[in-house]
């Protein structure tokens, strides 16, 4: 008899570094950045990060559609906003008024709010939602991006 243990999940998610710089990306792909509020201890927010964002963030499709980035709300660890001024994850989830967790933003590359899913209702739905959201705001950068011309 075969008996298979459980891998580990990887974490594929990136932790936010620099928002300028995924900026820069995000306007010359004409993509979203998608952010990922959490909690230590919050089982909500890992069932999304092993359900959702670690497939999506790991699939070549997404590359192409979506920056994915994490923030621990309580962390201190360094980030650039998008004004390329220094933060941490703390001051910039306070920022973005992340006080309920999962929080996922939608974000163009200025960081102005496109979209927002709080909580998890049904998992098994989660990533039609969080697909349909990260459309319409690609929608919306494409939009604003025809005005600007």
């Amino acid at each position: 008899m075969l008996i298979f243990k459980e891998q580990p999940i990887l974490l594929m998610l990136m932790n936010a570094k620099d928002f300028f710089a995924d900026g820069q990306i995000a306007k010359q792909k004409q993509i979203p950045i998608l952010v990922m509020f959490s909690e230590p201890d919050c089982p909500y927010c890992e069932l999304v990060k092993r359900e959702v964002l670690n497939s999506m963030s790991g699939l070549e499709e997404y590359k192409n559609k979506v920056i994915i980035r994490h923030v621990f709300y309580s962390s201190l660890m360094e980030i650039v906003d998008f004004s390329g001024r220094s933060s941490n994850h703390s001051q910039f989830s306070f920022t973005y008024g992340a006080n309920f967790y999962p929080t996922l933003l939608l974000l163009d590359h200025t960081g102005k709010v496109l979209g927002k899913k709080i909580g998890v209702v049904l998992i098994e739905t989660y990533w039609t939602e969080l697909d349909a959201l990260i459309a319409q705001a690609t929608q919306q950068i494409k939009q604003q991006l025809k005005v600007n011309l």
